[in-house]
């Protein structure tokens, strides 16, 4: 037994953690829930019928995490982590501001979008950094899980406000006014929590939280031990495509709205996912640890977003959803409750399958691949104005049958434990005092 000192201080140093990663989320997807009413908005400074829309913006975060991903985990474990942090914050928060006041400019908003984009990385790849260093073992997960239930809070926040903020009837004269207005206020708040960030970041405790020092990830190397096992090598591209859907849909939320033939951009279809992912994210993935089945369950949860994203790709050749709203909303809702299962039970089901390289290493490759396939699909699904969205939508269906198809030739995770029993005997081994 060894005794490790804990203090207090961790769960401010986690709250702006989770403050500056919700700032990311909203200036990543700001526009989505009304990309409609935002392109009237912006309609004299963009061709019409081109990549170049509101959806270019939720796009540049994407492909820049893939360029950049791998360069940011290194620049966290080069340099100290408050410096990566704060650097981060201090980019969103500058990028936030030319954002707002430049509002008015699509491109100058698509400028401030790239800068902001930057930063996203950073953000995200510091979690298992600021946990491993602040945290005891037995509390990582817990504070793992409430940077991604900040994360999606921040999503859940645009998918309200943005609709209530920006004139989304197309049939009113000031169709899409607001936007420049939205902009500014979401940069000045989202300016402010990364400021705010800023100051209450700090490196490290003066004691070591752990038995178990941090030991940073060689991503490379991780890559090429994780992808000698036949596998996860399977899985790893199942999940990806899987993850890149979750990221296509809250991206296009606006355009597929329009698909099933909802004039207002009013943003439900997305706030009534996200409620149903908040029940998938707990239930599905606690049946799993209570009847030890990883690969069952993953299976239940990819065959219900199969057949959700069935009816939304073809609810225009089939029934008119726009005049059965409730199906819609049932429909969003339960796609968004498979969704949020599939994705913590994916992430655990990996870690075994790729035992015992680091968990850390095969939730960056299965993130890095996720955006690779999302830039992939929303550049498709992006040309000519969207006007091959529905044909993009018939697409990811096969392909998604096809990774049901591929789960079926993937075994059963090897050591069918929970995170906290593996991590059991080493929890077992620290005594925590808090300071």
């Amino acid at each position: 037994m060894r005794a490790v000192r804990v203090y207090k201080y961790r769960w401010v140093v986690l709250l702006a953690l989770m403050l500056v990663s919700i700032a990311s989320q909203i200036q990543w997807l700001a526009l989505a829930p009304i990309s409609r009413a935002a392109a009237a908005f912006y309609k004299n400074q963009i061709p019409s019928d081109s990549l170049v829309n509101p959806d270019l913006l939720t796009l540049i975060h994407l492909v820049v995490f893939v360029f950049l991903s791998i360069p940011a985990s290194y620049v966290i474990d080069r340099f100290d982590l408050k410096v990566s942090l704060r650097a981060g914050a201090l980019c969103i928060a500058v990028f936030s501001l030319v954002k707002g006041f430049g509002a008015q400019n699509f491109w100058l908003v698509v400028l401030a979008q790239i800068g902001l984009a930057i930063a996203h990385p950073v953000i995200l790849n510091s979690v298992t950094a600021v946990t491993a260093r602040w945290f005891p073992l037995r509390e990582r997960g817990f504070a793992a899980g409430l940077v991604s239930l900040g994360q999606y809070l921040g999503i859940f926040l645009i998918m309200i406000i943005s609709p209530q903020a920006v004139s989304s009837n197309p049939r009113a004269g000031d169709y899409g006014q607001g936007t420049a207005n939205l902009l500014f206020w979401y940069g000045m708040v989202t300016a402010a929590v990364a400021l705010i960030s800023i100051v209450l970041f700090k490196e490290k405790p003066p004691t070591p939280a752990s038995i178990e020092p941090y030991q940073p990830v060689d991503f490379l190397q991780s890559f090429k031990t994780l992808m000698h096992k036949k596998h996860m090598r399977g899985f790893t591209l199942i999940f990806g495509f899987l993850w890149s859907m979750f990221n296509v849909f809250i991206s296009k939320i606006d355009g597929i709205t329009a698909l099933i033939g909802v004039e207002n951009s009013n943003g439900i279809l997305g706030v009534v996912l996200l409620i149903g992912g908040m029940a998938g994210s707990v239930v599905l993935p606690a049946f799993s640890d209570y009847f030890r089945k990883r690969k069952l369950f993953f299976f239940i949860s990819i065959c219900g977003v199969f057949l959700c994203f069935l009816i939304f790709a073809f609810s225009p050749n089939l029934i008119d959803l726009s005049r059965h709203a409730i199906l819609a909303l049932i429909n969003a809702g339960l796609l968004g409750f498979f969704f949020m299962s599939a994705i913590p039970l994916g992430f655990q089901y990996a870690a075994e399958l790729s035992y015992p390289v680091p968990e850390a290493s095969s939730q960056g490759v299965l993130l890095q691949n996720g955006h690779f396939f999302a830039v992939l699909v929303l550049l498709c699904m992006n040309i000519g104005g969207g006007k091959y969205l529905e044909n993009v939508l018939v697409t990811s269906v096969t392909l998604l049958f096809a990774a049901i198809l591929g789960v079926l030739f993937l075994k059963e995770s090897p050591i069918i434990v929970t995170e906290d029993e593996r991590l059991r005997e080493a929890i077992d081994k620290e005594i925590v005092h808090n300071q």
